[in-house]
């Protein structure tokens, strides 16, 4: 059991209830209204095949920003990463999102037609592998597998903070169901660098035409994994006033994750540079088409924006200690990561799908944005009405920790 004193466990037990929840819900739900309003209107007055590429555009970004949010924290168990214990249930309540995200799935069977190009130029050269039922069907198990084994994960994590609440703040130990809970962690965090590569083998890579890349579901999953990173910094910094966790998520705490932010944010350049460079040194037509194609013409400034957003702002920006630690700088650059992000998967499929068209960011890409970012903030909500968004054993350890 914790050695920390009574006192500042039962404070800790208190915070667990005051996440906003009612915030949350209210606000995603007025989000998600708006956007899906919007997004149907885009429908009907002929919008279809925009409005359906940015749905997919969108379901990449927000689904791949959940999932690797649950796998972060699946991450700090095997890692025995005792410092985010303040933080870490601010991570699993993504996977309610991820039941959510099943039913929005739905969204790109229905407008399959505007998105998978190889509807109406079959690929013989694959076989069955991308014939309609087997893919979509494949896909969509895929992300129930994952969804499941993540709310496994974050339930089995959950009780011990549960049972303590319903005690009335009788102590849990922190080394509850530890073995059973790094088993979950093992297995989604493996499932998912094998799941998310082959979702991004289908999901995106199919869409251009016989390109091939064998990197790019270790790109995709990266990539989705430091959004999760920034994503995380922003929520934390966002709620740590209404919880009353100031002086509990500290500029320590902040400096811990944004080293990994600025950790994880050189990685993916590096991702992308082996990535590049192989194809720039192979010169086949089949594979330098699909980069060249976004870096000249019309597609040139959005590559540029990306490559500015996710790498080089927060790389400069985060490399000393300072930005880390003061929560405005550090949320700007995470915000900016998150933007240039979703831009990366902009990049990656609508050029592939809109028929040689230049970039265009209007009210169907907005709608779309406004609806899924919504959603997410709603099952925030549902989540945090219902689970402690504080762990108190764990955050328990984590501030014993700090403190020696």
């Amino acid at each position: 059991m914790s050695a920390v004193a009574a006192g500042p466990r039962s404070e800790l037990v208190q915070k667990a209830r005051q996440f906003p929840a009612r915030a949350f819900t209210l606000g995603g739900a007025l989000l998600a209204v708006v956007g899906g309003g919007a997004f149907l209107w885009v429908l009907a007055v002929g919008g279809a095949p925009r409005a359906w590429q940015a749905w997919h555009v969108n379901f990449m970004f927000w689904t791949g920003l959940a999932q690797a949010l649950v796998v972060f924290a699946a991450t700090q168990k095997l890692a025995k990463g005792h410092w985010s214990g303040l933080v870490i249930r601010l991570a699993e309540a993504a996977a309610a999102f991820l039941w959510l995200s099943l039913a929005l799935y739905l969204g790109l069977v229905v407008g399959r037609a505007h998105i998978f190009g190889w509807l109406h130029e079959p690929r013989p050269d694959l076989g069955s592998w991308l014939t309609a039922k087997f893919f979509f069907v494949r896909n969509g198990l895929i992300y129930l597998l994952l969804a499941w084994l993540s709310w496994r994960f974050v339930r089995r994590d959950v009780a011990p903070d549960i049972r303590e609440l319903a005690q009335g703040g009788r102590p849990a130990d922190r080394l509850e169901d530890r073995d059973a809970i790094m088993r979950d962690a093992a297995v989604l965090v493996v499932s998912y660098a094998f799941g998310y590569s082959l979702l991004a083998f289908d999901l995106i890579m199919s869409l251009a035409h016989k390109w091939v890349s064998n990197l790019f579901g270790a790109f995709y999953f990266m990539g989705c994994f430091l959004a999760a990173l920034m994503g995380l910094a922003v929520l934390a910094i966002a709620v740590r006033r209404r919880m009353g966790l100031e002086a509990l998520i500290s500029p320590r705490q902040l400096h811990d994750l944004g080293k990994l932010c600025f950790g994880f944010t050189v990685f993916w350049a590096y991702l992308m540079w082996a990535q590049f460079l192989v194809i720039w040194y192979g010169n086949l037509p089949e594979e330098t088409y699909f980069i060249f194609y976004r870096l000249i013409g019309s597609w040139k400034p959005v590559g540029v924006w990306v490559f500015l957003l996710v790498f080089v702002v927060p790389f400069i920006g985060l490399l000393g200690v300072k930005p880390k630690k003061h929560a405005p700088t550090f949320v700007t650059f995470a915000l900016l990561s998150l933007a240039g992000t979703w831009l990366e998967r902009y990049l990656e499929i609508v050029p592939s799908i809109n028929g040689g068209v230049g970039p265009a960011i209007g009210l169907p890409e907005t709608a779309s944005t406004l609806l899924f970012g919504g959603l997410f903030l709603l099952s925030y909500g549902w989540f945090g009405g219902r689970y402690p968004m504080l762990s108190p054993r764990l955050a328990a350890d984590a501030l014993e920790r700090e403190r020696h």
